[in-house]
C-alpha cells in the first residue's frame, strides 16, 4: 500500500465512522419512533457515501455490506414509510459494517441474508397484487441492486445522492473529494510526541518552581526580575494549556457508541430503557480516555441488567415504564467529573445501613467478591466488578463516588484528572511531612481552636453543621508532635462525606506534577502519587476518600469490612462488546467476580496485575495477539502456567479444537448454539468450586 492509499484509507475510516455514528443515532430514532422526517434520507446519503468510498480504495466487504444497507434505505424510500422492526437488522450492520472498516470484523453472509430478507419485503410490500414479486429486489451485494443510474465505483455523494447543506463533500468527486477532505482535516501527530511535549512542559514548570524558591520571595527581587517571571510564567501556563489540549479528546469519542450498546442490552433484558447523555463535549485526557469506555459501559450494563425494574415492577412502583439512564460529564477544575445515574431500585435499605458501621458506600459495594448468590438479590447485583471500576478509577488517581436512595435510583461518580501529568491541589503540612489534596475537594480552610464532642467522637461547628475532625497523622497513620492549640484544618468533601483534617500548616494551592509512588513507598495504599515541589522537598497526595472515612480511625472504630467467603475471579477475553458483556452477565449472575480484556494483551496485562484471577475464558479469534496465542502464553509463564484456559469461539471444527489442545486449553466451546449451562458447569469443573 502506498503512502497515499494508506492516507486515504486512515481519511475514509474516520469520516465512516463519523458517519456510522449518525446511522446509529437516526436507527435508533426511528425504532423509538422520534424519528424526524429527514432521517431516512441522512441514512442512505450515509451509506451511499460509504459504499461508494469503499468502492474507490477497493475495500470489498465494506462496499457490498453498505450497499444491503443502501438498498434497504432505498426500498423505504420508496415506500414512503420507515417500518421500526427494520431498525434492528439495520443496526447490526452498521456495527459489522464499523468492524469491517476497523478491520476487525467476523462473517457476516447472515447478516447480508437478512438484509436482502429485508429488500424483498419491502418490495413485497410496494409491488403486491402485481406480477413483479420480491425477486425482483435482485441478491444484496450485486451490481444489480444499485439505484439506478449508479455505479459501484462512484465516488461519494455523487449521481443518486444530491448535496445537502450539511454534506459539503457530497458534489466532490473521486480523489478530489479526500484531497479536500485530507487538507482540512487536523495534523495527524503521534500520540508520543504529544506525550512527551507534556512530560516536558511538567518539567519546566518544576524547574520554574524551584527558580523562583532559589531566587527568594518577591519582596527580595528587584521589579525587574520579579516582572521577568510574571511574564514566563504567563507564557509558560499558555504552553501548558496547549499541551493539555493536545492531548485532551471530547468525551463523545467513547459516548457516541453507549446508545447502541444500552439499547442491545435493554432489548436482552426484556426492559425498555433511554439514555440520555449530556456534557459530552467535556474534554478529557487521551490516555485516560482510552481506557475508561468499558468501565462506563459496565456500570451502564449494570443499571440495565439489575437497576433499573421491569416494566410491571416500575409500574407498581409508580414509575415510567420507561428507565431512565444519564451520562453526565462536567469539568471541575483539573478533574473531572462524570456521573452515571439511573432511576433505578436502588440500593437495599439494609445495605445502607450496613455502610454506617463498614465505611463509605463505594467501599462497601466494590469491595473484591461482596456479592455473593444471596447478596445479589439483596444489592440488585450491585457489588458485581464495581472493585473492578474502583481499581480503574484509582489507577488514574480519580475518585471513586456512590451515592444511593433506595427506590429512586443511584449515582455513581468518577472523578478523573483533565490531565495525569498535572494535578491543581492544596499543600498542607504535617510533622515533617508535605501533603496534597486535589483542590477541588478542598472546600475551605479554617482555624480550630476548640471541639466538641458528639457520639464519643471530636467534632466542630462548621456553618451551623458539625463536622467530624481528625488529625491528618492518625488518618494516615504517620508520627507527628502534637498539634498547637491553634491549629489549621481543611473541610474536605469527597464520598458524600465532610470532615475537618487537622494539620500544623496549610501551604497553599499549586499546580504539581504527579509522580507515581517510589518503591519505597510500594506497600503504601491511599496516595495518589508524589510531587516535587520547588524547594526540593517531596509533598505526598492524599486519596481524599481515605481523609474522607479517616476519622472513623481516628475514633479507634473499625474501617476494614467483614471478610467473606472467597468467590473466583474469572478474565473474559472477547473483542466484541455484546459477546463480552453476554459471558460476563452469565458468569456474575452465578456469583463469580468477572474481569474483562478485549484481546490477548490486555489479558496479560490483566493476569500480571492481579494474581487472584483464577481462570480466562477467552475468544479464539481476536486482532493482535489471539485466543491460541494466549493460551500458549500462559502456559509458556512458569508463575501461571496451571491457570485454567476455556476457549469460546464462533467455530467449532476438530481443527480448531485439535490447535486448541494444543495450545494447552482446558475446554474448548462454540458460539453457535451456545448453551450458557454448559459454560457455569465447565468454569465450575476447573475452579473446583
Amino acid at each position: 500500500m502506498s503512502d497515499l492509499d494508506a492516507e486515504l484509507t486512515d481519511i475514509f475510516r474516520d469520516e465512516a465512522a463519523e458517519r456510522l455514528d449518525q446511522m446509529e443515532a437516526s436507527l435508533l430514532a426511528v425504532e423509538s419512533g422520534d424519528a424526524g422526517a429527514e432521517a431516512v434520507d441522512s441514512l442512505f446519503r450515509n451509506a451511499h457515501t460509504i459504499k461508494g468510498a469503499a468502492a474507490m480504495l477497493g475495500l470489498d466487504a465494506v462496499r457490498g455490506l453498505a450497499r444491503g444497507v443502501e438498498d434497504v434505505l432505498a426500498g423505504v424510500r420508496e415506500r414512503g414509510a420507515f417500518p421500526p422492526e427494520l431498525a434492528a437488522p439495520l443496526l447490526r450492520a452498521t456495527t459489522a459494517l464499523r468492524a469491517q472498516v476497523a478491520g476487525t470484523a467476523e462473517p457476516f453472509d447472515e447478516l447480508l441474508g437478512d438484509l436482502a430478507a429485508s429488500t424483498a419485503m419491502l418490495s413485497g410490500a410496494m409491488l403486491s397484487g402485481s406480477e413483479a414479486g420480491p425477486a425482483e429486489a435482485g441478491p444484496v451485494g450485486t451490481e444489480a441492486t444499485d439505484p439506478p443510474g449508479t455505479d459501484a465505483t462512484d465516488p461519494p455523494g455523487t449521481d443518486a445522492v444530491q448535496a445537502s447543506p450539511g454534506d459539503s463533500d457530497a458534489g466532490a468527486t473521486g480523489t478530489e473529494a479526500y484531497a479536500s477532505k485530507a487538507q482540512r482535516r487536523p495534523l495527524r501527530v503521534p500520540a508520543e510526541k504529544i506525550d512527551r511535549l507534556l512530560d516536558v512542559v511538567g518539567e519546566v514548570t518544576q524547574y520554574r518552581g524551584r527558580l523562583a524558591h532559589s531566587l527568594g520571595g518577591e519582596a527580595l527581587l528587584s521589579q525587574h526580575v520579579a516582572d521577568v517571571l510574571a511574564s514566563g510564567e504567563r507564557m509558560l501556563d499558555e504552553l501548558k494549556d496547549t499541551a493539555i489540549g493536545m492531548r485532551t479528546l471530547p468525551l463523545n469519542v467513547i459516548t457516541r457508541r453507549l446508545p447502541l450498546a444500552v439499547r442491545d442490552l435493554s432489548v436482552a433484558a426484556g426492559k425498555d430503557v433511554e439514555l440520555v447523555v449530556t456534557g459530552a463535549d467535556t474534554e478529557l485526557d487521551r490516555v485516560i480516555l482510552e481506557s475508561l469506555y468499558d468501565p462506563l459501559a459496565h456500570l451502564l450494563r449494570n443499571a440495565v441488567a439489575h437497576g433499573i425494574e421491569s416494566p410491571a415492577e416500575r409500574a407498581r412502583a409508580g414509575k415510567p415504564a420507561r428507565g431512565r439512564l444519564a451520562v453526565r460529564a462536567a469539568p471541575r477544575g483539573s478533574l473531572v467529573e462524570i456521573v452515571v445515574a439511573d432511576d433505578g431500585r436502588g440500593v437495599a435499605p439494609d445495605v445502607i445501613e450496613r455502610t454506617g458501621h463498614q465505611g463509605l458506600l463505594a467501599d462497601v459495594l466494590a469491595r473484591p467478591g461482596y456479592s455473593t448468590a444471596r447478596e445479589v438479590t439483596d444489592l440488585a447485583g450491585r457489588g458485581v466488578g464495581l472493585d473492578a471500576v474502583q481499581s480503574y478509577v484509582k489507577s488514574v488517581g480519580g475518585i471513586l463516588e456512590i451515592r444511593s436512595e433506595p427506590g429512586r435510583g443511584m449515582e455513581v461518580v468518577l472523578l478523573l484528572p483533565l490531565a495525569l501529568a498535572l494535578l491543581e491541589v492544596l499543600l498542607f503540612e504535617r510533622g515533617e511531612t508535605v501533603y496534597g489534596v486535589p483542590l477541588v475537594v478542598a472546600e475551605e480552610v479554617i482555624m480550630v481552636t476548640r471541639t466538641l464532642t458528639l457520639e464519643g467522637r471530636s467534632a466542630l461547628e462548621v456553618r451551623g453543621r458539625p463536622l467530624p475532625v481528625a488529625d491528618v497523622a492518625e488518618i494516615v497513620g504517620a508520627r507527628a508532635p502534637p498539634l498547637a492549640d491553634r491549629s489549621p484544618a481543611l473541610v474536605i468533601a469527597a464520598a458524600g462525606r465532610r470532615v475537618v483534617a487537622t494539620c500544623d500548616a496549610v501551604l497553599g494551592a499549586e499546580e504539581v506534577v504527579i509522580k507515581p509512588l517510589s518503591p519505597l513507598f510500594g506497600g503504601m495504599a491511599g496516595y495518589l502519587g508524589t510531587a516535587m515541589l520547588g524547594d526540593g522537598r517531596i509533598a505526598l497526595l492524599v486519596d481524599p476518600v481515605v481523609l474522607a472515612r479517616g476519622h472513623r480511625r481516628a475514633a479507634g472504630m473499625a474501617t476494614q469490612p467483614e471478610s467473606g467467603p472467597v468467590v473466583p475471579k474469572i478474565l473474559v477475553v472477547e473483542d466484541s462488546f455484546t459477546v463480552r458483556e453476554l459471558q460476563r452477565t452469565i458468569l456474575e449472575t452465578a456469583g463469580y467476580v468477572v474481569v474483562t480484556a478485549r484481546d490477548g494483551r490486555h489479558a496479560l496485562a490483566a493476569l500480571d496485575r492481579d494474581a487472584d484471577i483464577a481462570l480466562v475464558v477467552t475468544d479464539l479469534e481476536m486482532p493482535g495477539l489471539d485466543g491460541l496465542g494466549l493460551t500458549r502464553a500462559i502456559r509458556a509463564d512458569a508463575a501461571r502456567s496451571s491457570l485454567p484456559v476455556v476457549i469460546v469461539t464462533l467455530h467449532g471444527s476438530q481443527d480448531d479444537v485439535r490447535k486448541g489442545v494444543q495450545a494447552g486449553a482446558d475446554a474448548y466451546m462454540a458460539k453457535r448454539g451456545f448453551d450458557q449451562q454448559a459454560l457455569l458447569s465447565t468454569v465450575e469443573r476447573l475452579v473446583g468450586r
